[in-house]
């Protein structure tokens, strides 16, 4: 069992301790992190529950061997819920934090909230699937909740920027596009794993490759090109 658990939090641990170390201008606040990454784990439960009733809820009216259905179940019921429940307790604890006052720290955010939620995600699934499960998340799983809350703190970044100048239009603007590209790259990975196809599953290999180096990229110059917000 420590075995397992230990398997299943060395992943989330690793990557946490990066993007701490990627905040190279000022560190957060411990106490704001540890919320964050508490909170992001408890989204996980909230976002569990959403999935099993909206999951019925679609059941109900459209038919689940449709191809409709697997859009709306992956893109709707898992990954704008799962982003969404991701997304809040960093609006919620983070958004107003005197702290929050670089453009890279939405990024570390929104990476703690994700991996928290990731952790206990891959605590459930290692427990139940073993070590074979554990090493199949470390690879794919759970830098992948890490990389699509990258996108979502990038934007975060923007937006608070925009805040900062007055600017309620692209304040709004990403805003949205915080939710909507990492639904969209989420919906994605799960919508190609769930078809069932030999084709799909070529198209996420690639997509998993490219995504990954994209985003690593995406990572070291949010890191390296940081800003205050009162700019």
């Amino acid at each position: 069992m420590y075995v397992l658990l230990f398997a299943a939090l060395l992943p989330t641990v690793i990557l946490l301790i990066k993007v701490y170390r990627m905040d190279t201008v000022e560190k957060e606040p411990p106490r704001l992190l540890w919320k964050l990454i508490l909170f992001g784990a408890l989204s996980g439960v909230a976002a569990g529950v959403a999935e099993l009733v909206l999951g019925r809820v679609l059941k109900s009216f459209v038919p689940s061997y449709s191809m409709l259905y697997e859009v709306l179940e992956n893109f709707l019921v898992v990954a704008l819920v799962e982003e969404l429940c991701k997304f809040a307790p960093v609006r919620l604890f983070a958004w107003d934090d005197p702290a929050f006052n670089y453009r890279f720290d939405a990024v570390v955010y929104a990476m703690f909230s994700a991996l928290g939620f990731a952790a206990l995600e891959n605590v459930l699934y290692v427990m139940n699937g073993g070590l074979g499960t554990a090493v199949t998340r470390a690879l794919l799983s759970v830098p992948g909740h890490a990389f699509f809350a990258l996108y979502m703190g990038i934007y975060l970044g923007d937006a608070k920027l925009a805040e900062v100048r007055g600017d309620a239009y692209m304040r709004g603007h990403f805003m949205r596009l915080a939710i909507l590209v990492p639904v969209l790259l989420h919906g994605f990975w799960d919508f190609s794993l769930s078809v069932g196809s030999s084709y799909m599953a070529g198209a996420f290999l690639i997509f998993v490759v490219i995504f990954f180096l994209c985003a690593f990229r995406r990572l070291r110059r949010a890191s390296q090109t940081d800003e205050p917000l009162d700019t």
